[in-house]
């Protein structure tokens, strides 16, 4: 009723015409068009950013965001996962917002080099792991290169994040694919994937070169069987038993984000 009227008034003598007529009429179905899922997304979103203590304004601002992402079909739990991270690090309103908007953007191009990979339907950890891998220099092909090592889609996840945090600790981006990729392919499982950055930092320590530790990690990688395996240390035969499995990407409602280079947080 209310867009009738507009459109009327629109119409007479001195009004914006026409074009006015049709703006209002195409805002108010896209607000009607809109599906009911996304409204309850919203809501449940914003309900739970206010919860733990985030303005109005800011938990509405991200709540839209979260919506507009579920409405494209990308996960959204990393999104409240983003902001609940800058709200705890007191990040101020405006930064939070920018930063849970990018990292929206990024998840549309990390599904493009997931899909263009072979996965039609990736699940959103990989998506989601896949976005963040890209924010630490991973690119579009180097993320096709690991989802394409894994031999089933779910590793694709820890992988990607093993990428990421090897890429922080001193890797080149393709060395540390090259590294990751291989390891998958020879068959290595989730937790041992997500031990290799503990294994470099062990080298670290011994005073090895990024080069030096990635030229051994990639001589070193072979998977159970081949008789090798990559070690924490020159000689050690106990110190590359695997940790246990890697956390999922969750909600993560501690507040805590994944800002660091540890590839068990997602």
């Amino acid at each position: 009723m209310s867009a009738t009227i507009r459109c009327g008034e629109a119409l007479r003598p001195g009004r914006l015409g026409r074009g006015a007529c049709l703006a209002a009429a195409l805002m108010v179905i896209a607000v009607l068009a809109r599906p009911v899922a996304l409204w309850a997304q919203e809501a449940e979103a914003r309900a739970q950013l206010a919860q733990r203590g985030l303005p109005p304004e800011l938990a509405q601002g991200v709540a839209a965001l979260v919506a507009d992402a579920g409405g494209r079909g990308l996960p959204t739990d990393p999104l409240v996962d983003k902001a609940l991270e800058g709200w705890a690090k007191h990040a101020p309103p405006a930064q939070i917002l920018n930063v849970v908007s990018q990292f929206a953007g990024r998840m549309g191009v990390a599904r493009d080099a997931v899909t263009g990979a072979g996965i039609a339907t990736p699940p959103g950890e990989v998506v989601s792991a896949a976005a963040e891998a890209m924010g630490r220099g991973i690119s579009g092909p180097q993320v096709a290169q690991v989802v394409r090592a894994a031999p089933q889609a779910p590793l694709a996840a820890p992988g990607l994040r093993v990428a990421a945090a090897l890429t922080a600790q001193g890797l080149s981006s393709g060395r540390a694919v090259n590294i990751v990729a291989d390891a998958l392919r020879s068959g290595r499982n989730a937790a041992q994937i997500l031990d290799l950055p503990s294994v470099m930092r062990t080298m670290q320590s011994q005073g090895m070169s990024g080069e030096d530790i990635g030229q051994r990690m990639l001589r070193e990688g072979e998977g159970p069987g081949h008789g090798g395996g990559m070690r924490s240390g020159p000689g050690s035969g106990s110190n590359d038993q695997p940790l246990g499995p890697g956390s999922r990407s969750g909600r993560g409602r501690d507040g805590r984000g994944g800002g660091d280079d540890n590839p068990r947080r997602p």
